[in-house]
């Protein structure tokens, strides 16, 4: 199936995970001579840099009105089947099913759907029950059922489903070698934010939303930052909650110790400064900032509330975001920085247990052609 073309769907933002993991897998893929056809239906802020991966269209945003999206994103599935009868659905819920029923309707013969979170506890009513709609029509016209991790498999497929042969684990993955240690790199970036080399760095990459708990974030830090004055706390993204985790941080009295970066391509750089990364999420499916920081040798820590996969190595650290827990955290990054650790060691060992794991990219792409050469 080399020599035909794949349509790819999916709601791809600037800064998601989604669109992180297509652009590093489907620009290998291209190397090796795959096409693609790319439906962008994002609310906000589409990915049009996947355009550089391949033919690229955006449906009309479902918050313009559900009959305008509806007609469009059939317009735009109807055109895209001219050049494939396979399309792979990179989705974060199945709450909006349309693209599914459309995709059958105007016959789509495979429809692969991969599942990359789980919100599982975190909708309303009214969503909880147009997800549990979404599996049953899932169920009934996907031909392949692919997840990112366990936990967002059994937010998207009934257990039956994963019994069956056209159910898949392919793990997110990460081109690991890219986010190695650079002891030159971490210094060049303290300088251009004025940060001593001895100050303790915390991090944190992603989307300013709910689900990545950014006030948990700043409440943890000003706990630690009492404990240790010379530090700082740098945030790597933007969204929605911008303006008011900025506003919160000057509350807080931490204003001057935090750096809000905003959305930038050089994470992999910026990431070689953290001495600590923090992940207090709500909701994971895995991911992939886990595994560059992981792969830069930092310490992590994560919340309880993520996928089994995402404590893979003893410098990942499982902790409670329950009501209160900031301490928790505060006081687990004071031992952390207590200890004589060897970041460049650790980002040695991290990649090859994480190669070993399969976090690899060269393991989710020739997972991706399997997939595809069905």
């Amino acid at each position: 199936m080399k020599d035909e073309q794949v349509v790819i769907l999916g709601s791809f933002n600037t800064n998601n995970g989604i669109t992180s993991f297509v652009k590093q897998n489907y620009s290998q893929l291209k190397k090796q001579g795959w096409q693609f056809h790319f439906i962008n239906i994002a609310n906000a802020k589409p990915a049009r840099e996947l355009a550089s991966l391949g033919h690229y269209s955006e449906v009309k945003q479902l918050k313009l009105g559900p009959v305008k999206h509806v007609l469009d994103l059939a317009r735009v599935l109807r055109r895209n089947r001219k050049f494939s009868s396979v399309i792979h659905m990179h989705l974060d819920s199945l709450h909006n099913f349309l693209p599914l029923l459309i995709a059958k309707f105007v016959g789509y013969k495979r429809i692969i759907v991969h599942a990359h979170s789980d919100q599982r506890g975190q909708y309303s009513w009214k969503k909880e029950v147009a997800q549990k709609m979404g599996m049953k029509i899932c169920a009934q016209t996907a031909t392949d059922f692919i997840a990112c991790s366990q936990n967002a498999a059994d937010f998207f497929y009934p257990k039956n489903i994963q019994q069956n042969d056209s159910f898949k684990i392919i793990l997110n993955s990460a081109a690991l070698n890219k986010f190695q240690y650079s002891e030159d790199a971490n210094l060049k970036r303290r300088a251009e934010l004025n940060i001593s080399k001895t100050t303790i760095v915390v991090g944190h990459c992603g989307r300013f939303n709910r689900q990545k708990n950014h006030s948990f974030v700043l409440r943890s830090f000003a706990k630690f930052h009492q404990m240790v004055p010379d530090s700082k706390l740098v945030l790597v993204g933007n969204g929605e909650d911008f303006v008011k985790i900025k506003d919160l941080a000057q509350k807080l009295g931490i204003g001057k110790s935090t750096i809000f970066t905003g959305y930038i391509d050089n994470v992999a750089e910026v990431q070689n400064m953290f001495d600590i990364f923090i992940l207090p999420s709500l909701y994971e499916g895995l991911s992939l900032s886990l595994l560059e920081n992981s792969a830069n040798g930092t310490q992590c820590l994560l919340s309880d509330q993520q996928t089994k996969e995402s404590y893979f190595l003893d410098s990942t650290y499982k902790l409670s975001i329950k009501d209160g827990a900031e301490q928790i955290w505060a006081d687990k990054m004071f031992e952390l920085v207590q200890q004589d650790l060897d970041k460049k060691l650790q980002s040695v060992k991290n990649i090859e247990q994480l190669e070993e794991m399969g976090f690899s990219e060269k393991k989710s792409v020739a997972s991706l052609i399997e997939l595809y050469e069905k």
